[in-house]
């Protein structure tokens, strides 16, 4: 279910949402979107949303997983 940076920040509530619960600017997490990685710093914050939000299958396990998977390169700019 969480295989995608994407999924995990959909699944706790969106960008905004994330960014409200952890008291961070949107940007913040639309930069973790947009580079597919979430810093190790915040996935404590993550997981304990999740608990919240009775998201067992986000841990702090998933994401280090999640992490160790290389990005997803950007799609090619065609003109």
């Amino acid at each position: 279910m969480f295989d995608s940076v994407d999924r995990v920040i959909d699944a706790l509530g969106g960008t905004n949402g994330v960014a409200e619960a952890l008291g961070l600017n949107p940007s913040t997490v639309s930069s973790w979107r947009a580079r597919g990685s979430i810093p190790a710093d915040r996935w404590l914050d993550l997981a304990g949303l999740a608990d919240g939000k009775c998201l067992g299958g986000l841990t702090v396990q998933t994401l280090a997983v999640l992490h160790s998977k290389p990005a997803p390169k950007p799609a090619e700019v065609r003109t």
